[in-house]
Formats: C-alpha cells, sequence, structure tokens
C-alpha cells in the first residue's frame, strides 16, 4: 500500500484501499468479515483507507486477513506486539483450537496456546519440549537470563539543548482522513521531565510524536514548538530533527535501504534514512561503540536488509541514541526484541536520562517494558487526554 501510493500522481491524498477492501481480497464473505472484524475491533474502521490507520490498527487488520481464510496451519510472527490490552484476549481466543506456529520473544504471549516449544540460539535448536519442561530447564534459563555487568555508554556526541519548554502544544486538532484524531490539546514537556504516553490503538499517540518529530504535515497549521522552534516560521524540518532521536515502525519501514549495520546507526547523525555524505572519523568510532554496546558488532558490515528483525530493530535504537539527543521519541522501541536485549535497551534509555542531558518521550503497551525514569504519564482515557505525575512506586506495579 505504501509502494502504490499514487498521491503524487492525483489531485487528492491517497489513502489506500480500504480495510473492506483488504479483507475481502482473502475472503469476500460479507459474514465472515462482520464477525473477524467484530472480534478483533475493525467494525468502526472498515471505510478507512489502509494509509491513514495507526500501526495497531495495521497489526490488527493483517491478523484479521490471516484468520480469516481458516488455514490448516496458521504461522504468526509476535502477533501480540503493537496490540494494547484490550485486543489481546480477544486475538488469545480466535487462536484457541487453531494449528499454530508461533514466533514470540515474550514468554507469556505462549500461554494457554501451544503444546510444545522449540528453543532455538544462533540457529540451532538447543530445547524443544513441553512448556513447563523447556521453561524450567537451567539452559533455558540461562538463555533468558540478564548481563548483570555495569553498562558504560560510549562517551562524546552530546547535543546542548535550547533553554526553555522543549515541546509546547496549544489549541492542536488533527484530521485525517476526515477522521479528527487530536481535537483542541494542550500539552508541554518541561526540562527534567520524561513522559510515558499511553491509550488504545488508534487514539493518537503515533501522530503526537509525529507533530513533535515534524513527520505530520499538520504540524504546521497547528501552534507547535519544539526546542524553541515554532513549525512554520520558517525553521527547516532539519533543524528539529537535529535535537532529536527517534525510533518507531513507521521510520523502521521507512529503511528499505541497501546500508550496512554500521552506516545505518552512524546515520543517526545526520537523521537520514541511510548516509548521503562524508561521515567524519570521529562520528565512526562513537557508532562502532553504539555497535559495540547493542551486541551487533559482528554483524557491522552485513546489509540492513539482510538482518532480522529485531536485530534490525537494534540498529534504530542504536541510530536514535549515536547523538545523545536532547529530547528522545520512543515508539515501541522494544519491539521484536528477546528479554535479555529488551533489558538492553531500556537500561540504555534510563542511564540516558539519568544524565538529565536527554528527555524521554516513551510509547509502549507492554507494561512489564518499564523505564524507571518516567515522571509523567499522558494517558488517553474515556475519549480524552489525562495528564499525570508518576510517582516510583506506580513504576513497580
Amino acid at each position: 500500500e505504501i509502494r502504490e501510493d499514487d498521491s503524487e500522481f492525483l489531485n487528492r491524498i491517497d489513502f489506500g484501499r480500504s480495510v473492506r477492501e483488504l479483507i475481502e481480497e482473502v475472503c469476500p464473505d460479507e459474514a465472515k468479515l462482520r464477525e473477524i472484524a467484530d472480534k478483533l475491533g475493525l467494525s468502526q474502521i472498515l471505510e478507512q483507507g489502509f494509509l491513514t490507520l495507526s500501526t495497531g490498527e495495521r497489526r490488527r487488520l493483517m491478523l484479521a486477513r490471516a484468520l480469516i481464510q481458516n488455514s490448516k496451519l496458521l504461522v504468526l510472527d509476535e502477533p501480540f506486539d503493537g496490540l494494547d490490552q484490550n485486543f489481546r484476549q480477544p486475538l488469545r481466543d480466535l487462536l484457541e483450537g487453531r494449528d499454530l506456529v508461533l514466533v514470540v520473544n515474550r514468554l507469556g504471549d505462549l500461554e494457554g496456546l501451544v503444546d510444545d516449544v522449540c528453543c532455538i540460539e544462533d540457529g540451532a535448536v538447543i530445547l524443544s519440549g513441553s512448556p513447563e519442561k523447556v521453561f524450567k530447564n537451567e539452559a533455558f534459563q540461562q538463555l533468558m537470563g540478564l548481563n548483570d555487568g555495569e553498562l558504560v555508554l560510549p562517551k562524546g556526541g552530546s547535543i546542548t539543548p535550547s533553554s526553555g519548554a522543549l515541546v509546547s502544544m496549544k489549541q492542536v486538532t488533527v484530521v485525517h482522513g476526515g477522521r479528527e484524531i487530536i481535537s483542541d490539546f494542550d500539552w508541554s514537556v518541561e526540562r527534567g521531565q520524561n513522559w510515558k504516553i499511553s491509550g488504545p490503538n488508534g487514539c493518537g499517540k503515533s501522530t503526537l510524536v509525529n507533530l513533535v518529530t515534524g513527520d505530520h504535515p499538520q504540524c504546521y497549521s497547528n501552534d507547535v514548538t519544539v526546542m524553541g522552534l515554532r513549525r512554520g516560521l520558517g525553521e527547516s524540518i532539519w533543524d528539529v530533527k537535529r535535537h532529536v532521536g527517534i525510533i518507531s515502525p513507521s521510520l523502521h519501514q521507512q529503511h528499505r535501504v541497501s546500508f550496512n549495520a554500521l552506516q545505518i546507526v552512524a546515520s543517526g547523525f545526520f537523521d537520514s534514512v541511510g548516509i548521503y555524505q562524508d561521515v567524519s572519523p570521529e562520528h565512526w568510532r562513537m557508532a562502532g561503540e553504539w555497535l559495540e554496546l547493542v551486541g551487533m558488532t559482528p554483524w557491522a558490515d552485513r546489509p540492513f536488509r539482510s538482518l532480522s528483525y529485531g536485530q534490525q530493530r537494534l540498529l534504530l535504537v542504536a541510530r536514535a541514541l549515536v547523538k545523545r539527543p536532547p529530547l528522545l521519541v520512543l515508539d515501541e522501541p522494544c519491539q521484536g526484541l528477546d528479554p535479555m536485549n529488551r533489558s538492553l535497551v531500556l537500561s540504555v534509555i534510563d542511564r540516558i536520562a539519568s544524565t538529565n542531558l536527554t528527555q524521554i518521550l516513551y510509547i509502549t503497551h507492554e507494561p512489564e517494558d518499564r523505564l524507571e525514569c518516567i515522571t509523567h504519564e499522558l494517558k488517553y482515557v474515556n475519549q480524552g487526554w489525562l495528564i499525570e505525575k508518576v510517582m516510583s512506586s506506580d513504576l513497580l506495579r
């Protein structure tokens, strides 16, 4: 759908095929379509174009296409990633009784759905058997264990932030495809604050962060100020991006490039998808150190597209962090990562936040992916946004 976007050739924005059309493509039965749409919360967006959907809505659409075909064997790679809590149990109900192969990094996703577990390390099966047998195995627990060694961050690369609030939004309204996503919204991110942004799929979380990063066109028609720069008053998008490190599902989708792992990390200094200018020896050194920190040095020369989704994600995390930006925007940063690497990424983010040189905007649907540095939460509750100050005791829940 992204590849076939014809907006450049039409006198309008091409929103892509509708949710209904994409499901009917694999199953034209209206009764089955209605049933699966109801169970996965797609009924209200059946006529929306694919390109207007949130990350979670796209995930639910792809699951609906897979489930509605009643295949003899269903192979799902991380089916619960990107889904909010409201849709996880309905998905479990739909999967029960089906012949499944589930590829997961989060062990809780397997509960009650599988009879056997196969554990793979370095391309080889190291354990297999019932969940009870495998999960109690000492080798498995060691594989899932965490490195308790001291975490040392690479030096250099810090950008001096401007004075004042990092982000300011006043009476912001965003309409997409005829649908009002954000209405009359006020919000500011002050120095020393680290924010978690939470809410159901489609409520506008990613839209908010795209307004911050400049990746949403309506940031120019609203009162949005980032790092002291009011959008639409002559500043370039690069003036803003140089202060911001980003990781998000949409950025991951944009990386359809042939650059190698080290080049992808170094591209974070230039906020580009790939490298198109000279890189200084100092920048190469720092990129190499971040590559080592996330355990990807052996793959430094491998093309990005040849790596697994989880490996790509680690590289994009390092890319976001390499310049030590004043503002770090993290939209599901741990998606696709195993427990050890999730812990590593969260520890690195907490460590960076502890320096008070970088503020965090963090989106996740996973309760266990906690950041200790979070001071405030922006919640979408009952059709509206609610701001809460986070106490340290809340992080332990």
